[in-house]
């Protein structure tokens, strides 16, 4: 351990409106709802949820922190993440705008392009008319579209995928000039074609961390991503800063959020917390899990040893997590993560201390 400046490091919960689908009784939409109340009363910083068409069939982001907003008060809404290509930009800046009004501006808009099952990714975007060679591009162009509907009375844009004329929203977000744009961005090559969550297996770069950190210097508030080592992770956060910097203009200070996706299963029993993960994991995404994959995005454990992996991707440069319950047992993992592990990292942060 070593003395530094103490980080915050906030805390969120990832309300699994996939899993409310199709995983059982323990993560119906009601358990969701209840799971993001526990998450205020026990001092979560945001709570998250996903966005799929077909992949990854859920119930609908926006609805759903909708109806979160109104059973709480303080946590943030945040997607964890959304699609924003798959939808028209002034039709989804108008839904997230009356959503950041609903919560009083408490809306956290992350962003990424989405993966999943290679085939049924494709006839997501055969069912939205996009070709999925463009689809980086509509996702940029639709990022630049929506700040703009946030903060200019009117907006004209001509892009390669979507063109507007003379558009105003007619109405504002609470927040201030904007919520925030979070971009999600890189991820882990498995070593082996058909493992682990990503559609982007590629022989040559199997097994390494990469990512297009551009989009996120040019657009991003924050950044968030998984499937990383701490160092692969300060690398790639370096590379952003620099980019944003050199390229942009832009001095990504101490308000850019650096956001880790992980699972997390809290138990004093190490290899039965695993058994249980992978388990899940694996019927969650409907694929498998290789060794690597479990291991990177995975935190198990006693709390003991989940916090001192926590805090060597906070000396990394981490300042939030999105946590994904990889157990059966929702609201026990709930009262572990803030009873048993979070008073860990504070106590470390008392002492001015990161791994």
């Amino acid at each position: 351990m070593s003395a530094t400046t103490p980080v915050v490091v906030r805390f969120g919960l990832y309300v699994n409106n996939r899993a409310a689908v199709f995983l059982g009784a323990g993560f119906t939409l009601q358990s969701l709802l209840q799971s993001a109340r526990l998450a205020e009363e026990l001092g979560f910083d945001f709570v998250s949820v996903g966005d799929s068409i077909l992949a990854k069939p859920r119930y609908m982001p926006i609805p759903v922190l909708a109806a979160i907003a109104g059973q709480t008060s303080r946590v943030e809404l945040a997607t964890g993440i959304l699609q924003p290509h798959m939808r028209h930009p002034v039709l989804l800046a108008k839904d997230w705008t009356t959503l950041d009004a609903l919560s009083n501006g408490r809306s956290v808009f992350t962003v990424g392009l989405g993966t999943g099952d290679v085939k049924m990714v494709e006839r997501e975007y055969q069912l939205v008319g996009l070709d999925k060679a463009r689809r980086g591009r509509a996702f940029e162009e639709s990022i630049d579209i929506m700040k703009r509907l946030w903060t200019e009375d009117r907006v004209t844009f001509h892009g390669s995928v979507f063109s507007i004329d003379d558009v105003s929203l007619g109405l504002e977000p609470v927040r201030k000039p904007h919520p925030p744009v979070v971009i999600a961005c890189g991820g882990y090559v498995a070593k082996q074609a058909g493992f682990g969550p990503n559609d982007f297996y590629n022989e040559k770069t199997a097994g390494t961390f990469t990512g297009p950190w551009e989009r996120v210097a040019r657009l991003g508030d924050g950044w968030m991503t998984g499937i990383v080592e701490p160092a692969e992770y300060a690398d790639a956060l370096a590379r952003i800063k620099q980019l944003a910097a050199e390229q942009y203009g832009r001095r990504l200070g101490s308000d850019f959020r650096t956001v880790l996706n992980c699972w997390i299963n809290v138990n004093a029993d190490a290899r039965k917390a695993r058994e249980e993960s992978v388990d899940v994991l694996q019927r969650y995404h409907q694929l498998p899990m290789d060794h690597e994959t479990v291991e990177r995005w995975l935190f198990y454990g006693p709390p003991e040893r989940i916090a001192e992996r926590i805090l060597t991707y906070v000396e990394a440069g981490v300042n939030a997590f999105q946590w994904v319950i990889a157990a059966e047992d929702q609201f026990a993992q709930i009262h572990a993560i803030a009873e048993q592990v979070r008073p860990l990292l504070r106590a470390a942060r008392a002492t001015g201390a990161t791994a």
